[in-house]
């Protein structure tokens, strides 16, 4: 399934909007509204999620394998978009960038699920990334075992400890027919090759979120990735969480409104006008 919102014409580029794990393109309908018809919006249910996902490039390794058929919907469109994801949406992203720059007029990324290059880092990013690797470990013995409640880890690090229990029943099972789409993304992010270095060859305006409620990876990995970029902000956002595109969309969109706005119409090309004393 592909959203797609058409406003009224304009001649701002679209955005293409990349969701997280476990989730679809319907996180971002609120996108839409808040933007207000400034803007089109597309938002691809990526591979093995939604009702009809994009489908997955098994020839190509890591991200590239959700990335190549993303590019191929913006090659469609036949002009660079301003590119936002979400987590795993917000790795992929980064992997379209790399793949395909000319493609990309702005990106922005909320704590996007870039794990791979912790483990030859330092004593703090090796003590990061077997924590997330205990989290996928996790869910793919649960599916193994075929145990019901095999995404109870994975939707509590990500939420806080006893959010599954508060879910309702529908609500958990649609988490627990995810969890082979969710093996499948940590599969292929730890599959990823490219190092912080590489991003130094990105240079569109570029924007990295964060919720200071989130867990310590995200906030880690974003502020590296932050970093690394070379025509990069980076955005605490305060008693947010890893959720909060979903969760708290108001305060997300609005700085993705900001920072597309301003690459579309520079705010350093805005001038008062000169005014005569009277």
């Amino acid at each position: 399934m592909t959203l797609s919102f058409r406003p009224t014409e304009h001649s701002n580029a679209p955005i293409i909007a990349l969701h997280s794990s476990a989730s679809n393109s319907s996180q971002w309908s609120r996108l839409d509204a808040d933007f207000g018809g400034r803007f089109d919006v597309y938002a691809f249910d990526l591979p093995g999620c939604g009702r009809a996902p994009l489908a997955s490039d098994n020839s190509r390794k890591g991200a590239a394998c959700s990335a190549a058929p993303v590019i191929e919907e913006i090659e469609k469109m036949g002009s660079p978009v301003h590119l936002v994801g979400h987590s795993n949406g917000g790795g992929i992203a980064i992997k379209v960038a790399l793949m395909r720059p000319d493609l990309v007029k702005s990106l922005t990324v909320y704590e996007p699920a870039t794990f791979h290059f912790l483990k030859d880092g330092d004593s703090t990013d090796q003590r990061l990334f077997k924590q997330i690797q205990f989290i996928s470990a996790l869910v793919t013995v649960a599916a193994e075992e075929n145990v019901p409640t095999g995404m109870r880890h994975f939707i509590d690090f990500w939420n806080g400890e006893g959010f599954w229990d508060r879910l309702s029943l529908p609500a958990r099972q649609k988490f627990a027919d995810a969890i082979y789409s969710t093996m499948a993304d940590f599969a292929h992010g730890f599959a990823e090759t490219w190092e912080l270095a590489d991003l130094s060859k990105l240079e569109m305006p570029s924007l990295v979120l964060t919720g200071l409620e989130s867990p310590e990876i995200t906030q880690h990995v974003s502020a590296a990735i932050a970093k690394a970029l070379p025509n990069a902000r980076i955005a605490l956002l305060p008693e947010l969480g890893h959720m909060a595109p979903v969760f708290d969309p108001e305060w997300v969109n609005s700085r993705i409104f900001e920072h597309v706005a301003n690459v579309e119409r520079p705010t350093a090309t805005c001038s008062w006008p000169i005014m005569a004393a009277a």
